[in-house]
């Protein structure tokens, strides 16, 4: 391929990919407001110490991969600029597909060789979900290209160790994508044992590289590498005796398994991505792989490899999450292995006619179903994140307690440095005796406050009594999101996105707080509630997966909210229910006497 082809290939996708995200609008996802920004923030700060959970239990990821969008934007750079950096290197995602599938079609002359190219790096990208995170925060894109460069690598039979160091760097950098390290072993160990030796060593050299400090850091602070997971195993103080679980988009027998690809191309949000991203492509390819199977088709050694990476990765990320970003590499060569079984199928003609209207298909139904944009598609700005905080917020050292789902641990790096953060009550909510969390009270007596999207005295008084403490509403102040667009950069890419407004509060309000000492006959009932929780989830096995949570109150109440199983169990008056809120199904357990024997 010569230089100017090479430059094509790259930067066409940069272009169209740089273009789809001034389009698609500023993406403030729930994710970047939680942890993509608070995480390098909290490891450039060294804020390990100083913070608790500030981010709920993704406030100890691997923060590295994090940093690129970290420094652009603590640097003050144009928030269009930042996004247009950011598509330029998801881009090269499609640009590694094309490279891929033109080893493949290597049997075809050169312009053919060229289109079947061009539709199978066009199917492969062709994904709601890819286009959802093209130009965001979310760490997936970005490490996606590291594996398909890898599988490029080991294509090529050559530089294995390096095939490895790019699988083992993604798995360090995002833990899920292990799994897809572990399926591109086989490719290098079929080469010779050595290749396989290399590609390991590659893989353990990036993965000590890239997790090694921070595991280290881990173990150091809390006596566990990867707190708060596996701490059934590690038992750190610090957080509760158990293995944090992912349940939600898990399938599971036969039958979920075979309709799974049909279900994929609904409009349902539920079954393997967090928004609608109906994808034709895997009931196509489900169809095309059969049919090859019953003509004995013949694969070349190339397509051998490839189908056995692909299939590996996709029954590893099936039986670990089947979450759609976290399988984004296997959506991408979905598309892929479509245009190469199809071509073996049909005669060239045919196949490129079939091949097309797919694509229209699938982009018709992606752009008309999808989204833009993950969460929010916010109005371009000099800043990103462009919060006026008060003179009090920048001068006077606070803990902060949030105590919603949603932390919003984006605003630390706006507060006094001295200031720490605690996420009280969320995702996973925190005993009011933890030790961390008495310590930080203690060296914040007096100057400890509330911070939140919306503010409700009586909600935020009702989650904060287990750690006796009341709102003072004569003691707050606002946190205020004014977006500073009316620069020429901002006006223009507002103008091209359509003017995206968000109804979404971004604003914060935080109010000082006071002590409220605790009724002692709630305690009690909080005891007796917690008993019998208990007792449930030791008596209900399957039901809740070896997990358990914090006791809180529920309205006239109380609850375990079990955030892996997206499940709350609930007391309220003389039933108790297990609510899987997501699927609305609700379990009746019977009387907190004598709970109904789990089926």
């Amino acid at each position: 391929m010569s230089r100017a082809s090479s430059w094509l290939v790259f930067g066409l996708p940069a272009v169209i990919c740089a273009v789809w995200t001034l389009h698609a609008g500023k993406d403030v996802n729930w994710d970047q407001l939680n942890y993509h920004y608070y995480l390098p923030f909290e490891l450039v700060a060294g804020r390990l110490s100083q913070d608790f959970f500030a981010a709920s239990a993704q406030s100890y990821l691997n923060p590295f991969g994090y940093l690129p969008f970290y420094f652009m934007v603590a640097a003050g750079w144009h928030s269009v600029l930042v996004s247009i950096v950011l598509a330029a290197a998801h881009s090269s995602s499609i640009a590694l597909l094309y490279l891929i599938a033109y080893r493949l079609f290597a049997d075809l002359p050169p312009r053919d060789r060229m289109a079947f190219s061009s539709l199978a790096a066009a199917l492969g990208a062709a994904s709601g979900v890819f286009w959802m995170t093209v130009g965001a925060s979310f760490l997936d894109p970005l490490l996606v290209p590291l594996m398909l460069g890898g599988l490029l690598l080991l294509l090529g039979d050559r530089h294995i160790m390096l095939a490895g160091a790019l699988f083992g760097a993604a798995a360090a950098l995002k833990y899920s994508n292990v799994f897809f390290a572990f399926a591109a072993l086989p490719l290098a160990a079929a080469l010779s044992w050595r290749a396989g030796l290399a590609y390991i060593a590659g893989g353990l050299a990036a993965i000590a590289l890239l997790a090694g400090p921070w595991l280290l850091a881990l173990q150091h602070e809390f006596g566990n590498p990867v707190f708060p997971l596996m701490n059934a195993w590690f038992r750190s103080p610090d957080a509760l005796p158990v293995n944090l679980v992912g349940e939600r988009f898990g399938v599971s027998g036969p039958l979920a398994l075979l309709a799974f690809p049909f279900r994929m191309a609904t409009l349902d949000a539920g079954v393997y991505s967090e928004n609608f991203a109906p994808d034709l492509r895997f009931v196509a390819l489900l169809i095309a792989a059969a049919w090859l199977a019953i003509r004995r088709g013949a694969l070349q050694r190339d397509d051998w490899r490839v189908l056995v990476f692909f299939a590996a990765a996709l029954a590893l990320w099936l039986a670990t999450s089947a979450n759609a970003r976290y399988g984004l590499v296997v959506l991408l060569l979905a598309g892929l292995c479509l245009a190469r079984i199809v071509k073996r199928l049909l005669p060239t003609r045919a196949a490129r006619v079939l091949l097309g209207v797919l694509l229209v298909v699938q982009l018709g139904i992606t752009f008309v179903a999808s989204p833009p944009r993950w969460f929010l598609a916010e109005t371009w700005s000099r800043h990103w994140f462009p919060y006026a905080v008060p003179e009090r917020a920048l001068r006077e050292p606070a803990l902060y307690l949030t105590v919603e789902i949603l932390p919003m641990a984006v605003i630390a790096p706006f507060l006094h440095p001295a200031s720490s953060l605690v996420n009280f009550r969320g995702q996973h909510s925190l005993p009011a005796d933890s030790p961390k969390l008495v310590k930080l009270l203690e060296g914040h007596r007096g100057h400890v406050r509330v911070l939140g999207r919306e503010l409700q005295v009586q909600i935020y008084d009702s989650r904060l009594r287990r750690l006796g403490y009341r709102v003072d509403p004569a003691d707050c102040f606002a946190i205020a999101w004014r977006p500073d667009d009316d620069d020429a950069v901002s006006r223009a890419a507002n103008w091209f996105a359509g003017n995206p407004k968000s109804a979404e509060p971004l604003s914060l309000a935080s109010c000082a707080l006071l002590p409220a000492p605790r009724d002692p006959a709630d305690l009690d009932r909080e005891r007796k509630a917690s008993a019998i929780f208990d007792r449930v989830e030791r008596e209900c096995p399957r039901l809740f997966r070896g997990q358990t949570a914090v006791t809180e109150a529920f309205g006239s109440g109380w609850s375990r909210h079990y955030n892996g199983l997206d499940a709350r169990l609930e007391l309220s008056g003389d039933r108790l229910s297990f609510n899987r809120y997501r699927a609305d199904v609700q379990i009746d357990l019977g009387s907190p006497s004598a709970p109904a024997v789990c089926r």
